[in-house]
């Protein structure tokens, strides 16, 4: 702890030369939004001040006011106490005030993992509403029994209530939460609810399903057929393919059942298990409810949804940009892939995109290489500035609270206090019943004591543990590796995986400014050789390289083909070369190439020939070669990135 905490309270009171001056930090947290908008962000700040105030050579800044608002006591990284503890590393702050304990978490994990890495830095915590200072031993204890005793606390509500929810299930009553599409939910005793079918819902359900299933419509088209009809969401929004794709998908209107507590594998929001494989708070129970559409119709569904061929859904991993491309109707784009041939590419989500514009979104496709490749060229040159590399690093470095190496230390010295608690232990008993004239209750007083002071550091040992495995994982992940090159000055592999990590530390927003002038016909096989081979794109030929030139092209072709049309030959390969070059269209080839048609004539048929490869070795030979231009199939953009504090807040905004 810092010496300025810890000063005798004589000292403090001995006048205004034997006043040290503690630096105090506020740490608010409110755990919703709605408590964001009301006073529990307030209280706690007023209380925290005047509670600083009263203190004699206490002092704090606004700059020393750290929030976490609709931050879940559960979390162990929070943009707030990120923040504090960088400034904390600075040596900014002796000392943080909290409204009470449970600001700091509400989970033995969430709440140790910031108290020591804290604690390792000099600085203690103090609660205004339970009198419990760290500066000392003492205070040091309450502060542990005050968490542990909360910690079992919660386990026995969450224990009841998850038990609660439980026996609702088992007993077929709807355990909370809103109603799948379709249904409603109503009384069906005094503590018990159940779904019942909403016919309103129940009604754009079955026009959904008739459009699929007997107009042979794809989901996009049955979106689009609803809206015409003024059959909107329950929000009263217009439906999307994604939303209605979700509507149609699950259980209670497919199987005619709703899961309470889904199995373990089957999604992320699967029950959990203990260490045993056993699920924490019951096994999963199929709430069987009243049937939309009949078996045969669900299955006939499934059939024509699968055979409309909709795009599947990206993985964030596979798609770095999801979320972060901003559609002109208000949407976001989403990553998908095409099933007949693989290719992956952006959509908007507010529609389908296309269909002549008959949808509520004309927002274009993107091709997903294309644009990933322009962002990844702007972020590049983001990154080589300095300046921003060192607030990227700052404002992501620690992003998993403490120091590791003082974590292992902690639990060594957890597991030799555990060691020689349990050994006092197993003696105190009969070491006492020797001492004459004990009375039998101060000796189990003292067993007892024993016992509680050997589960108390068991308790804090698991603790220490679970957040040095945390720390571990964390100095492990691939996004360490990250910052390990950013700190290196080296940038990341060009590849999917390390895009997705960069892109993570930052706020991207990508707007399009136009549409894309799509390309017709197929894809250029000379374009696609240079960029699968390597092969550079050779300088123009001058006219004094053209007789050495021209006796390797007369090797291979007769003279009287060599020699033909309005244009000669040289001027031909010298336009095909910079159209490779530049990435142009062939129609806005420049006219003293002459007619691109012919350019493009004599290109393919050299290289459908074998000649082409032969030619570009005898030209590359002069030296001055560029790699090929492939000019993206992506519209104008503005891109504009943020630093993200903490995965929450932006903060440093530049623009790309």
């Amino acid at each position: 702890m810092s010496k300025a905490i810890a000063m005798p309270a004589s000292a403090a009171n001995s006048g205004a030369a034997s006043v040290r001056t503690v630096r105090a930090a506020l740490m608010l947290r409110v755990s919703t939004r709605e408590q964001v908008k009301g006073y529990g962000l307030g209280i706690q700040e007023t209380a925290g001040r005047a509670f600083i105030d009263a203190r004699p050579g206490w002092t704090y800044s606004p700059e020393h006011v750290y929030r976490d608002e609709g931050a879940s006591g559960a979390a162990v990284v929070r943009p707030g106490m990120l923040r504090l503890e960088r400034a904390a590393r600075q040596g900014l702050v002796d000392v943080v005030v909290v409204h009470s304990l449970d600001r700091i978490g509400r989970t033995g994990r969430a709440f140790w993992a910031w108290v020591w890495a804290l604690e390792d830095l000099g600085v203690g915590f103090v609660s205004v509403t339970q009198d419990i200072d760290t500066a000392d031993e003492s205070g040091r204890r309450r502060m542990q029994l005050y968490a542990l005793a909360a910690e079992a606390e919660r386990d026995l509500v969450r224990e009841r209530t998850q038990g609660g929810r439980q026996h609702r299930a088992l007993d077929g009553g709807w355990v909370g939460g809103p109603p799948p599409w379709g249904y409603a939910i109503t009384k069906a005793g005094p503590r018990r609810s159940a779904l019942v079918i909403d016919e309103v819902e129940a009604a754009v359900v079955r026009a959904a399903v008739g459009f699929i299933v007997d107009d042979s419509n794809n989901v996009s088209e049955a979106a689009r057929r609803l809206n015409g009809l003024g059959l909107l969401t329950r929000s009263g929004r217009p439906w999307t393919a994604s939303n209605l794709h979700r509507r149609l998908g699950c259980s209670a209107l497919l199987q005619g059942e709703v899961v309470f507590r889904k199995p373990p594998g089957r999604t992320r929001n699967a029950t959990r298990l203990n260490e045993d494989g056993v699920p924490l708070y019951g096994e999963s129970v199929f709430l069987p409810v009243p049937r939309i559409i009949t078996r045969e119709r669900a299955e006939a569904l499934v059939r024509s949804m699968h055979a409309g061929g909709r795009s599947t859904r990206a993985a964030a991993v596979g798609y770095p940009l999801t979320g972060r491309i901003a559609g002109t109707c208000g949407h976001r784009y989403v990553g998908s892939i095409k099933k007949d041939n693989g290719t992956r590419y952006y959509r908007c989500g507010g529609a389908n995109n296309g269909k002549g514009g008959q949808t509520n979104c004309s927002d274009p496709l993107l091709t997903a290489d294309d644009i990933e490749a322009v962002v990844w060229k702007r972020i590049e040159l983001l990154l080589c500035d300095p300046r921003v590399r060192a607030a990227l690093m700052q404002a992501e470095s620690h992003r998993y609270p403490g120091d590791i190496e003082k974590q292992r230390e902690r639990v060594s010295r957890f597991e030799a206090s555990l060691k020689q608690k349990e050994e006092a232990l197993a003696g105190a008993g009969a070491a006492l019943i020797g001492v004459p004239g004990l009375d039998p209750a101060l000796r189990d007083a003292a067993v007892r004591q024993f016992a509680e002071d050997a589960r108390s550091t068991e308790a804090l040992l698991q603790r220490a543990r679970e957040v040095l495995a945390d720390q571990e994982e964390a100095e492990a992940s691939d996004e360490s590796v990250v910052f390990r090159s950013l700190t290196a000055g080296s940038l990341p592999s060009t590849d999917i995986a390390a895009m997705a990590m960069v892109t993570a530390l930052l706020d991207i927003t990508v707007s399009p400014l136009g549409r894309v002038r799509k390309r017709s016909g197929v894809k250029c096989k000379v374009t696609a050789w240079h960029d699968r081979t390597g092969v550079k794109v050779p300088a123009e030929v001058s006219e004094s390289d053209w007789p050495a030139v021209e006796d390797v092209v007369s090797a291979y072709f007769a003279r009287s083909q060599f020699v033909r049309g309005a244009v000669d030959v040289r001027t031909q390969l010298n336009g095909a070369l910079h159209r490779l070059r530049t990435g142009c269209l062939w129609d806005q080839l420049p006219e003293r190439y002459g007619p691109w048609q012919a350019v493009k004539e004599r290109q393919n048929n050299w290289f459908k020939k074998g000649f082409w490869p032969v030619l570009m070795e005898t030209l590359n030979r002069r030296g001055a070669a560029t790699p090929v231009r492939r000019e993206p199939h992506v519209p104008p953009l503005k891109i504009t990135a943020s630093i993200v504090d903490g995965r929450s807040k932006p903060d440093t905004p530049s623009t790309l």
